[in-house]
């Protein structure tokens, strides 16, 4: 069952060493417990730009440094945008930041941040982020276009 939120978002797509930066969840939603994964990011701020949000999001979730490089992707939802940002890694390892909101959560909604194989994007269960997937390992294989593709995830607002 798809998750549906109200917001805009920014988000970024980290490659490194032919590994793709991710957020793994557990969360239950609806009486089901569902596992999933979802490219790192959040809401923006009042008076953030969504490239400052990709660099903060990023490193409050994984402790991952990035440096933004363009926007590539968009996903409409609804009244819901979420613009997900290609980025450079600069350093770091994935771990929750311990004064991270997802470091907060109990057993109901936990989170993990890790790198997974690229080729290991088609296997993945991805639920509400399932419309970016062709896209994505597109984009991953093929390179990303200057121009963000957009993508309409089906719900009307």
């Amino acid at each position: 069952m798809p998750l549906r939120y109200q917001r805009h978002t920014a988000r970024g797509i980290v490659v490194h060493d032919n590994k793709l930066l991710l957020m793994e969840r557990w969360r239950l939603y609806e009486q089901q417990k569902l596992h999933y994964f979802s490219i790192p990011g959040g809401g923006i701020e009042p008076g953030e730009t969504p490239e400052q949000t990709v660099v903060r999001e990023i490193e409050e979730e994984t402790m991952i440094a990035v440096r933004v490089r363009h926007r590539v992707l968009e996903m409409h939802d609804g009244d819901s945008v979420h613009a997900i940002y290609l980025c450079e890694y600069i350093s770091g390892e994935p771990a929750l930041a311990p004064h991270a909101p997802e470091a907060i959560h109990g057993d109901d909604n936990r989170f993990k941040p890790g790198w997974v194989p690229v080729a290991k994007l088609s296997d993945i269960p991805l639920t509400y982020w399932e419309p970016l997937r062709s896209p994505l390992i597109e984009g991953l294989k093929n390179g990303f276009a200057r121009q963000p593709v957009i993508v309409n995830a089906g719900v009307s607002g």
